[in-house]
């Protein structure tokens, strides 16, 4: 059949107008037409594939690319596309085998190398899909490919890089919502907690229908204690997206932190009741399933996720299962069920502490906070006593401390400030080192420590105007306190200390974000513990400024001895309500949230006991071994 050349140029000069305007549907049309009148143009059936394929018409997309094919077989982007249609329909195997042909006949194929990522990411192969993005890059930076890889090494748990690459993404295309959006999920995985509020705020600023971000944004939001805006979040995006199960999820764990866990059980059950079983709804059902006495459902619930194949839940969602699994487990009394899946969670987070090098960064805090220097370093001429410091290893008692101060009407309880952390990592920038140096001296004058408590007690006023006290419970300003010595010379300092097995256990334990490497290693656990105290030792012969010990067991013992001593040293007042801690209507954000709203139990004093067998490596360690 002889083809009307004209008629053909005249319809594709149409067809290609409009499909240059987005009007795909009109374009189809007429790319279908070229293809009746010439049935062996390969280029008009690939065409006519990929806007099948834009307009999600995926079988009609796979039918025309393969027309094309058929036609011309070295035809490389034909069979890229081909393979996107064979993607979109889940047939992995298949579309990776028309990208390696595409490759084949085409090897600087960016876009291909791009896909093939693609797929190898979808199968878990983590490692292999990495190194084809990188391939891809190469050839030609693009914005989606910086993307992809950021969501590979998001899920390998390599955060830094992860937000590197999102980073690269938004160069590239800064209107990019669904880059900031991951890019404030690697943020958030670091504990960096404003930088990923930021960057989900930026997501939909740009797309304001895009619900994920307000979620997210809902999440970091609770987790920094801001519920009431955390709700609004997460009803913002319910109102996007009504199907919207981390928004749902979250509204339910908000209610569960106000104490109120029927509603939160009301909220969850349509969940449950959906027979959709994801990690998300799984792990707030085990938050919530002693309450509504249905632990064992639960259990068998996340145990069911774990052992499921496809979609499996990914590395982070698995870490938390296993968690949580221990944590119900434990609390039913199944020891050796609950230890093996805290040993699974901890075996699969990364494992970047060094005892070594942690080693040596204790010894630069001691060497430049030496006796010497502590005695003929200058102090701020503040005489503030609105700082209260709570200090020691997580774990160790520092929240139930908290609460108990403030229950006191003169005492606000502001957790974990960052500020500290902050005052002294400006220090070690100025030398360009990575722990405490002796140069601290040649910049540690009169005006600077003047300058650097002001900061911090600006920090506090923002926080709290009027409140004569104001705790900081964050755990690690222990390493800070030859600095804080000098900052507020009239400050005070309660220094938790619990059984180093029972602390260095409930650490291993606990869930931690990306912080506290060395928690997920019994060995590693006992040599942080040693350094813990050969700090607190070197503190103790060189700081003036004045700090209580109070030990976990004695306070739980003589709730109310301990905490009028606490009370006495802070120079406050006895109250009662002190010893209802637990009525106290305040935000915990942390991992004690649930222990300081009941009343003290004892069941924490040797825990260790029951997992003795396991804790050889543990016992070794802290015994420096």
């Amino acid at each position: 059949m002889k083809v009307d050349l004209n008629l053909k140029d005249h319809i594709k000069g149409q067809a290609v107008q409009l499909l240059g305007n987005g009007r795909l549907v009109e374009a189809k049309s007429l790319f279908k037409q070229l293809c009746e009148l010439d049935a062996a143009d390969a280029e008009a059936w690939h065409t006519l594939g990929v806007i099948s394929g834009q307009l999600g018409h995926i079988d009609e997309a796979e039918a025309a690319c393969r027309r094309a094919i058929a036609i011309n077989p070295a035809f490389a982007q034909a069979h890229c596309d081909l393979g996107n249609a064979l993607f979109y329909q889940g047939r992995l195997d298949d579309a990776m085998s028309c990208y390696r042909e595409a490759l084949r006949l085409q090897p600087d194929n960016a876009v291909a190398l791009n896909n093939l990522g693609n797929v190898l990411s979808e199968l878990r192969r983590l490692d292999e899909a990495a190194a084809i993005y990188e391939e891809a890059l190469r050839l030609r930076p693009s914005a989606m490919t910086y993307y992809n890889y950021g969501n590979v090494l998001l899920r390998r748990q390599r955060l830094d890089e992860a937000a590197a690459k999102f980073q690269e993404a938004l160069r590239l295309q800064p209107d990019f919502a669904e880059a900031y959006n991951n890019l404030g999920i690697a943020y958030r995985h670091m504990a960096y907690h404003d930088k990923a509020a930021s960057s989900f705020k930026r997501a939909v600023d740009i797309r304001q229908d895009y619900a994920d971000p307000y979620a997210n944004l809902g999440t970091v939001l609770m987790e920094l204690g801001r519920l009431d805006e955390a709700l609004d979040c997460y009803r913002r995006a319910l109102s996007i997206d009504p199907g919207n199960v981390k928004a749902a999820v979250g509204e339910a764990r908000i209610y569960a932190a106000q104490g109120d866990f029927d509603r939160a059980y009301s909220r969850l059950k349509p969940l449950l009741e959906a027979d959709k079983e994801t990690s998300v709804v799984a792990l707030a059902f085990a938050a919530l399933c002693r309450r509504i006495g249905r632990c064992d459902d639960a259990v068998a619930m996340m145990e069911r996720l774990l052992e499921r194949t496809a979609p499996s839940p990914d590395v982070y969602e698995r870490i938390s299962l296993h968690f949580e699994l221990g944590r119900v487990l434990d609390a039913s009394a199944e020891y050796d069920r609950a230890f093996a899946h805290y040993r699974k969670g901890n075996e699969l987070k990364a494992h970047p502490f060094d005892p070594e090098q942690y080693a040596r960064y204790i010894d630069g805090i001691i060497s430049t906070y030496n006796a010497e220097f502590m005695a003929r370093a200058p102090r701020a001429a503040n005489a503030s006593q609105r700082p209260v410091f709570i200090v020691g290893v997580p774990r160790s008692g520092t929240s139930l401390v908290e609460q108990i101060l403030a229950s006191h009407p003169q005492v606000y309880g502001a957790g974990e400030l960052e500020e500290i952390t902050r005052i002294d990592a400006s220090l070690m920038a100025r030398f360009g080192t990575d722990a405490p140096s002796p140069q601290y001296e040649t910049v540690l004058t009169q005006e600077t420590c003047d300058a650097l408590s002001l900061r911090y007690l600006d920090r506090l006023a923002e926080i709290s105007h009027d409140a004569p006290r104001v705790t900081d419970k964050m755990p690690a300003n222990y390493l800070h306190l030859g600095l804080i010595n000098l900052l507020f010379p009239k400050a005070r300092v309660i220094h938790c200390v619990r059984d180093p097995l029972d602390t260095c256990l409930s650490c291993y334990f606990q869930q931690f974000s990306a912080s506290n490497f060395y928690a997920y290693d019994l060995r590693h656990l006992g040599a942080y513990y040693r350094q813990y105290q050969r700090l607190m030792r070197h503190w103790e012969g060189v700081l003036d400024i004045a700090v209580m010990k109070v030990g976990y067991e004695e306070l739980v013992a003589d709730l109310e001895g301990v905490s009028r001593a606490m009370l006495e040293f802070c120079g406050l007042a006895w109250d009662d309500r002190c010893l209802h801690f637990y009525d106290t209507k305040r935000v915990v954000a942390t991992a004690s949230q649930d222990q300081v709203r009941q009343p003290l139990y004892r069941q924490s004093v040797g825990r260790w006991k029951n997992y003795e067998s396991y804790l050889g490596p543990l016992k070794e360690a802290l015994a420096g071994r």
